[in-house]
């Protein structure tokens, strides 16, 4: 069995590379909140409080995406390895075995990733940290401190995450049906279950009763800015599997399949691949409404504070805005582009299917350009809602003392969004043309 699991990790590289770089991607975000509360170690009271109160508010962040973003990696990975695990079946491994190998490799992977991270991020955190808190009143002078033991609890942390985020993967892949998925190996489609209802009733509720507390103070919102935000955002990941198929469909049917042969594959490639989709658009969703959300609730507020009392309230910082949603943003952003190279080997052969069909080079390369284009436009029309929805929500709830004009946070969603534009189309339109040089009969016969 520890044979098995660690020749399927090696023969897999690609589709495990994505676990390991979002995991990665989590021990670095968290190494950051890990210095904030070393470099407290030995300070006043009041200092090492500060520091813990933006530690803990970075971790919750942090650790919400690496859930978040987690599970739509493991998902994609269990069904880009769903024949694997029905031959596997058929060879006499139980379905209890198969869970238990999964859940192995993703421990290794977790353990790997978390330790790659957060060695990764070492050198660099004097540096971040010292520019995090620029922005924070008091703190600036503060000198930052790591040390290994807290590089230790964060590789434990972060493996512990991962472990329990991806035990409902694990499970997927022994549920694997062998006669059902060697008729048709591209998995189920993303449906929403019983317990994602409940998160989705429950962020709803906590969302809509933050966002209306922030009325009930004629001082304008305080610790709900740093909540309300996210806590939309992490409503419409929840519906993700609920929106974003017929929102793909819907909106991409505005340009007319005739008017490019590349469009209209790249349309029903991500129509027809829907697992493989909204695990994209979920990551993406995270990196673009996030930020954008965020300064939509402290704009917004902002717009209360000038109406009542004629002056500008501080606006949230780039050092304050790295401490804390870099480490979530890192993580969402990898994972969208992780995602994307996981099915680097489907969308090679696919590419050599639509060659050996007469296209050429230039017609394969506009398909994969348009693919990520698709997924990253969806991902922005989920978010901009998210975003609308907390600007107008704040507004609403704030002109109960003094009328208040909403503010959107266009312009953070609008960078995300070009950010995400170009990684994601890099992602995936490099490893397609890596494979134009290979012969056509070569990607096809890859297994």
């Amino acid at each position: 069995m520890i044979r098995l699991v660690f020749r399927d990790l090696l023969a897999n590289i690609p589709i495990w590379l994505g676990a390991l770089v979002v995991t990665a991607a989590a021990g670095a975000a968290v190494s950051v909140a890990a210095g904030l509360v070393t470099s407290g170690f030995g300070l006043e009271f009041v200092y090492a409080a500060g520091l813990a109160t933006l530690a803990s508010i970075a971790t919750i962040l942090t650790t919400v995406s690496i859930v978040t973003v987690l599970g739509s990696v493991t998902r994609l990975t269990v069904d880009l390895q769903r024949r694997s695990y029905a031959l596997w079946q058929l060879v006499g491994v139980s379905s209890a075995r198969v869970t238990w190998i999964v859940r192995a490799q993703l421990t290794v992977v977790a353990v790997l990733g978390s330790t790659l991270g957060t060695l990764i991020a070492s050198p660099f955190l004097p540096g971040i940290l010292r520019f995090g808190l620029s922005d924070s009143s008091g703190l600036q002078s503060i000198q930052p401190q790591t040390r290994p033991e807290s590089q230790l609890v964060v590789i434990v942390l972060v493996s512990v995450i991962v472990v329990l985020g991806s035990l409902k993967a694990s499970r997927r892949a022994g549920g694997v049906r062998a006669i059902e998925v060697l008729r048709n190996a591209d998995g189920d489609v993303t449906r929403m279950g019983i317990a994602r209802w409940i998160l989705l009733a429950i962020t709803v509720a906590l969302s809509l009763v933050l966002t209306w507390s922030a009325g009930n103070n004629s001082e304008g919102a305080s610790g709900q800015l740093l909540l309300i935000g996210p806590l939309f955002t992490a409503v419409a990941v929840c519906a993700i599997p609920l929106i974003a198929p017929p929102l793909l469909r819907t909106w991409t049917k505005v340009i007319p399949d005739r008017t490019s042969t590349s469009w209209f594959l790249a349309r029903n490639a991500a129509a027809f691949q829907v697992s493989r989709s909204t695990a994209t658009i979920s990551a993406l969703v995270v990196t673009i409404a996030l930020p954008g959300s965020f300064y939509a609730a402290f704009s917004t507020n902002g717009n209360f504070v000038r109406s009542v009392t004629g002056e500008s309230t501080g606006t949230l910082g780039p050092g304050s805005f790295l401490i804390l949603l870099g480490g979530p943003l890192l993580v969402s952003l990898a994972g969208a582009a992780a995602t994307v190279l996981m099915a680097t080997r489907t969308r090679e052969q696919e590419a050599a299917l639509v060659q050996s069909a007469g296209g050429g080079r230039g017609l394969v390369l506009l398909r994969a350009t348009w693919e990520a284009l698709i997924l990253v436009g969806t991902a922005a029309l989920i978010s901009a809602a998210v975003q609308v929805v907390t600007g107008v929500g704040m507004a609403v709830s704030l002109s109960r003392i003094s009328p208040t004009l909403p503010d959107f946070g266009l312009g953070p969603g609008v960078t995300a969004t070009a950010v995400c534009a170009l990684v994601i189309t890099a992602a995936s339109a490099i490893p397609v043309a890596s494979a134009l040089r290979r012969p056509v009969r070569e990607v096809l016969a890859a297994e």
